[in-house]
């Protein structure tokens, strides 16, 4: 099987990384495409046997699953050329905002098309994704979607008008969770703690408190209150995150933003 990319960027080399190490295909077996050779130099670093193509076109020839991994501004201009040679082909669009009808659209009447939307964490075999599909796709063609996205993590097949909010939610997460950790840092630093210190602290508390509500039967809140003991520092700490709802309702308005923003995308805007 070979499994081509359009777009050679860091999705597509952290899918790529899933796939070998997770032994769904040799790195032989991936063909990337970008514009020019220095664009594809890090994927073809990344695997060594894999290929470089400047030409969208050949990769769609070559592979069985074809993921578009470029940015959703690219979309217009890179798929309409590939409608003749995208006949019975299995696309994978990893691309914010792009529906499933315009991507069809663009290709041949027999392609069959899955959307997804996974995320940066996809580097370290983290990444949370989900797909859906348009209505030609077959279950094998789910089934070896399901496959590519959980070699770099978790997957989830869902109706795809959740994609937005998904996208708003654990597309975009990991940046709201990198400016958590920056946070923490700051206010360690302004009681007194030495940078590098803070920094590694507030790191390691977030990762090691995602793990824990990984693993837990217990909902988050739940465990927040195994933290808080009566009249301690964690109650008086809480008490500001909770005072007037303030970080829901922070939360809330920073995934409408985003959600908006990608229905702005789908609706075709710059």
């Amino acid at each position: 099987m070979i499994i081509g990319f359009i777009g050679a960027g860091v999705m597509a080399r952290a899918l790529g990384k899933g796939l070998v190490e997770g032994g769904v295909v040799p790195a032989k077996s991936l063909i990337c495409s970008a514009p020019r050779a220095e664009q594809g130099r890090p994927f073809l670093d990344h695997f060594p046997s894999s290929r470089w193509t400047a030409d969208n076109a050949e990769v769609v020839r070559s592979a069985d699953l074809v993921v578009l991994a470029i940015k959703p501004q690219v979309f217009p201009a890179a798929i309409p050329p590939l409608h003749e040679v995208s006949a019975s082909k299995l696309f994978l669009s990893i691309g914010a905002g792009i529906t499933i009808e315009k991507i069809t659209d663009w290709l041949h009447a027999s392609a069959r098309v899955i959307r997804s939307m996974p995320n940066t964490p996809m580097q370290i075999g983290a990444g949370a994704s989900v797909y859906a599909g348009a209505p030609n796709v077959t279950e094998q063609d789910y089934d070896l979607v399901h496959r590519v996205l959980s070699s770099a993590g978790r997957a989830w097949r869902v109706e795809e008008s959740l994609i937005d909010a998904v996208t708003a939610l654990s597309g975009s997460g990991p940046a709201y969770v990198f400016h958590f950790i920056d946070a923490l840092t700051r206010a360690g630093t302004a009681i007194g703690l030495p940078e590098k210190l803070a920094s590694e602290l507030a790191t390691q508390t977030v990762f090691g408190s995602a793990q824990l509500a990984a693993q837990s039967p217990l909902a988050p809140l739940e465990l927040a209150a195994q933290v808080k003991s009566p009249k301690g520092t964690t109650l008086a700490g809480c008490a500001i995150l909770e005072e007037d709802e303030a970080l829901n309702r922070l939360m809330t308005r920073c995934l409408a933003a985003a959600k908006n923003r990608a229905e702005e995308l789908a609706r075709g805007a710059s």
